[in-house]
């Protein structure tokens, strides 16, 4: 059987030339492509394309930048037959990224493909597959995620300033991006510390949505200077891991303040204490604080120069100096910063070197010859400031009048002070030094120092005046002489050293010194003695222990006038004035001395008040030997009011006497008004009539309720005309006053106004009206 070759037969539909691979006979061959042929080129119009499919997933996701696989669409007829041959375009609609190929013909399954990379940004990203003759479109959309990790840099919080031990205001925080800088999520990011000390809290952190990365806190270390934090993102290839954060702790505020060295100083009084102290300023870290405002007081008796102070870069602070006070204490100096518990140092003040020698006790004594004074000498020693100085050698001797010394080397103690063991006098009456002198120094202010004491005679046994006995004086004031006496011994010798004293025996005088230790003659005399106020006999005892008493008189005459006294009532009260009425009491007074006793022979003046007060004799009078002085007569005035007589005394405040005077009963009415006694009819004029109550002394009487008539003839009206009204009555008010109005009309007449009232003399007024 021989080879049948393919036979290709040309047709329009859409499934490939056959080649029969088979060997046929010619026989069966020939027939059989007949057949194939006829089926195959029935309808030579090829279907069109209706429809276009996914053939892969729509929904991709994927890395950006990397690709998501093969996106394949498989195009169709209206039957769902594939369709080959017809062009499928592949294109980019959203997120960029690209597609190989962009174009693709539809293979005999209808199939067309195609291969799709990511873009670079991590957004929603879709690609369009459109076939040429069909309407719509297949989208492919992916969801992208950030590829690796590629760069880690700061976010935030680098190159910050904080008080150290505070935390820094900015968080750190790092974002992490992959290589087109996409924020990298779920990276895990461990912060440390790497310089500084501190704390952190939160280490351990993960980037978020946004790549980000940071630590809860960041908290600086105590100290001032460079803080350095580190984060490394776990995670290898990462460009720039770790990251490190530099802040710098700067010093806090004042917190503590500190003595720098000892608190407890020596120095010498008067001096500067050296080195001056020194504080230390420093925040709660511990942190030297400079620029800080220390004030350095220095307590009572000391200086310090330049009391306020800034510290320096190292916090400290010192006051220029402080100066120590003149005497040996305690001084103290307050360093304080604000409100800041201070720091007080305190500086005991040594004595200088001996400077200077005084007598402390002992000097001008007095002893029975042979005897040892009361009162061991003794000196003091001390600087040039007056503080003294123990451990320091005196000798003490004996330079005149005999006596001896014992314990005569005597050394200072802590006041000083250096006492003789004891000092014994001399057989001699008179004077006897001893002499005390410093040990070892030549330049000591005072250095011998001598003493003195009197070597007395024995025991005294009389005390008799020597002057100032009966003497006169005036009241209050020193007796000339001041008093003295002179105690003697059983020998006749003047006995110095005893002690006498002065009292007032009588007159309620005083003395000044009135203890006084006799003199070396012997001799004691009071300062002075000053009478008693009351005139007469007065008497100064002196008085020695175991002795008779001596007795000083005196007579004491009254001072000059002083004092003017009123004896008699000085307010006679009120009177009804009535003819030559005489004062019931007659004006008197007293002159005394400021001690009150009564002076005679002063004279007195008595005068008139006022022009009022009526009339007086014997105005001018001597003070009896009670110092009284009183007014002859004094009839008093008529006239109401204050009637006064005034007793004068040289140039001191008279005693004024005084009578208030009153009206008597009132008994006439008079007119006060003033009315004109003529005028002219045309005026047709009207006057008010006033009038009053006065006593027979022409004295006005307020008195109320007196009706006083008013009787009008000869024309006129009381009331307004024309009507005619010619008598008329008025009450007196509080002030005896009583009116009425007096009409006189047109026509020429002569009017008569009778003004009466029970009991009361009345009074009549004319007025002639003329034509």
């Amino acid at each position: 059987m021989g080879v049948v070759p393919l036979v290709l037969v040309p047709c329009w539909r859409t499934f490939p030339l056959l080649r029969l691979p088979m060997r046929l006979s010619p026989r069966l061959a020939l027939p059989l492509l007949g057949v194939l042929a006829i089926s195959a080129c029935k309808d030579d119009s090829p279907p069109p394309p209706a429809a276009v499919v996914a053939v892969t997933s729509t929904a991709l996701s994927g890395t950006v930048g990397e690709s998501v696989g093969t996106l394949t669409v498989k195009v169709t007829d209206a039957g769902g037959g594939a369709v080959s041959g017809v062009p499928v375009t592949f294109a980019v609609a959203e997120g960029g990224g690209t597609v190989a190929p962009a174009a693709d013909t539809t293979d005999n399954s209808g199939l067309a493909s195609t291969t799709w990379r990511l873009g670079q940004q991590v957004v929603a990203q879709r690609v369009t597959a459109t076939a040429q003759g069909v309407t719509g479109s297949v989208n492919f959309v992916s969801t992208v995620t950030a590829g690796a990790p590629a760069t880690i840099a700061v976010q935030a919080g680098d190159n910050q300033t904080a008080v150290a031990g505070a935390a820094v205001a900015t968080p750190p925080s790092v974002v992490l991006r992959d290589r087109y800088n996409n924020p990298v999520s779920g990276v895990s990011v461990f912060f440390t510390i790497s310089a500084g000390g501190g704390s952190i809290t939160g280490s351990g952190a993960t980037t978020n949505a946004s790549g980000v990365a940071a630590v809860t806190e960041w908290r600086l270390g105590p100290g001032v200077g460079a803080n350095r934090l580190s984060a490394l993102a776990v995670f290898n290839g990462v460009a720039g891991n770790p990251i490190t954060f530099n802040a710098t702790a700067t010093q806090g505020a004042a917190a503590t303040i500190t003595a720098q060295g000892s608190t407890a100083l020596t120095g010498t009084v008067g001096a500067l204490v050296t080195p001056a102290p020194q504080v230390r300023v420093t925040d709660a870290g511990g942190n030297p604080v400079s620029g800080a405002s220390v004030t350095f007081t220095g307590s009572a008796g000391s200086i310090v120069g330049g009391g306020t102070k800034t510290t320096d870069a190292s916090g400290l602070a010192a006051p220029d100096s402080w100066q120590l006070g003149n005497a040996t204490q305690n001084y103290t100096l307050t360093a304080t910063v604000g409100s800041l518990p201070g720091v007080v140092f305190t500086a005991t003040a040594r004595p200088g070197a001996a400077g200077q020698v005084s007598i402390s006790a002992g000097n001008n004594q007095s002893a029975v010859v042979g005897r040892a004074v009361l009162t061991e000498p003794a000196v003091r020693v001390s600087d040039a400031l007056n503080n003294p100085i123990a451990g320091v050698e005196v000798l003490f001797e004996v330079v005149s009048g005999g006596g001896t010394a014992v314990g005569r080397r005597p050394v200072t103690n802590a006041q000083g002070i250096a006492t003789v063991g004891g000092w014994t006098l001399g057989d001699d009456i008179g004077t006897n030094t001893l002499r005390a002198t410093v040990q070892g120094s030549s330049t000591i202010t005072g250095n011998p120092v001598m003493f003195t004491a009197t070597a007395t005679p024995g025991t005294p046994v009389s005390v008799t005046a020597v002057a100032g006995s009966s003497q006169t004086g005036t009241v209050g004031t020193p007796v000339p002489v001041a008093p003295s006496v002179v105690v003697r011994d059983n020998r006749g010798n003047p006995v110095s050293g005893i002690t006498v004293s002065f009292v007032i025996g009588s007159g309620n005088g005083t003395v000044v010194g009135s203890t006084v230790v006799t003199n070396a003659s012997g001799t004691a005399t009071v300062s002075s003695w000053t009478l008693g106020g009351t005139a007469g006999t007065q008497t100064l005892i002196a008085r020695v222990t175991n002795l008779p008493d001596v007795v000083f008189s005196a007579t004491a005459t009254a001072g000059a006038a002083s004092v003017v006294q009123a004896l008699s009532s000085q307010n006679l009260g009120n009177l009804t004035v009535a003819t030559n009425q005489a004062a019931s009491s007659l004006p008197s007074i007293r002159v005394t001395d400021a001690s009150g006793n009564p002076i005679q022979g002063v004279q007195v003046t008595f005068a008139l008040g006022n022009a009022n007060s009526g009339t007086i004799s014997g105005e001018v009078q001597t003070t009896n030997a009670s110092g009284v002085a009183t007014l002859g007569s004094w009839t008093l005035p008529t006239v109401a009011g204050i009637a006064s007589v005034v007793a004068q005394v040289q140039n001191l405040t008279g005693v004024t006497f005084t009578a208030t005077m009153t009206p008597a009963a009132a008994s006439k009415i008079v007119i006060v008004s003033n009315p004109p006694t003529s005028v002219t009819a045309a005026s047709n004029s009207s006057y008010a009539i006033a009038t009053r109550l006065q006593d027979a002394f022409n004295n006005n009487v307020n008195l109320a309720g007196i009706v006083i008539q008013f009787t009008l003839s000869g024309g006129g009206s009381l009331v307004p005309l024309p009507t005619v009204q010619t008598v008329a009555t008025s009450t007196t008010n509080d002030s005896g006053m009583a009116s009425v109005n007096w009409y006189l009309g047109a026509l020429p007449s002569t009017q008569v106004l009778n003004i009466s009232g029970t009991s009361l003399t009345g009074t009549v007024h004319t007025i002639v009206v003329t034509p």
